[in-house]
């Protein structure tokens, strides 16, 4: 596809549902609890599969709009070839280095985002930490009493930035799609406990 999809409401891709048929089968034999997805039909679509493999009980899945990606703002669907030279149009010569050179470089990418989208309504990387760490913190009080797996189907760059703020630690930029990242919630505190 090539085109930044953020809240667009496309449907998932050949290529995504055949990854998330892959993740399905790695994940067959635990239970989940619950299933939460975003608002947004691609990853629904995901969810359904993953969920279709499994080979315990199959939890209804539920859209929770705070699971959604970030806005991209007049950028939205743009072709990445079209984005990235108009993206770094609006960067100053060598601020893109520091960008993926240092620290929290996911959160200054989602700040560049919102910095290049005037009159669009796009959040800044706070903004969207608080969002998606609100979201799971409710899920969390909601099942931490009664244990469990819960399966969430996010996006890349909302649990980027959510993994990044609670460790610091992620690929080069982004959790791919279909990325597994396992996280635990106990007495308010998330722990990463894996990566993949």
């Amino acid at each position: 596809m090539h085109r930044l999809q953020g809240i667009t409401d496309s449907p998932l891709t050949k290529k995504g549902a055949a990854r998330a048929y892959k993740l399905g089968k790695r994940l067959n034999q635990v239970e989940f609890r619950a299933v939460y997805a975003s608002d947004l039909k691609r990853t629904q679509a995901t969810a359904e599969i993953i969920i279709a493999e499994n080979q315990g009980p199959r939890p209804a899945i539920h859209c929770d709009p705070g699971l959604r990606e970030l806005s991209f703002g007049s950028y939205e669907e743009m072709k990445n070839r079209r984005m990235i030279p108009a993206v770094l149009s609006k960067v100053k010569p060598g601020q893109i280095f520091s960008i993926v050179r240092g620290p929290k470089r996911v959160s200054r990418v989602v700040d560049l985002f919102k910095s290049a989208n005037h009159g669009f309504k796009v959040e800044n990387a706070q903004e969207l930490n608080q969002r998606i760490t609100r979201t799971l913190m409710q899920l969390g009080k909601k099942y931490e009493a009664q244990g469990g797996n819960i399966l969430i189907v996010s996006h890349a760059l909302i649990l980027s930035v959510f993994i990044e703020n609670l460790s610091g630690n992620l690929p080069f930029l982004l959790l791919q799609n279909t990325h597994l990242s396992r996280v635990d919630y106990e007495n308010g505190k998330f722990k990463i406990i894996e990566i993949e």
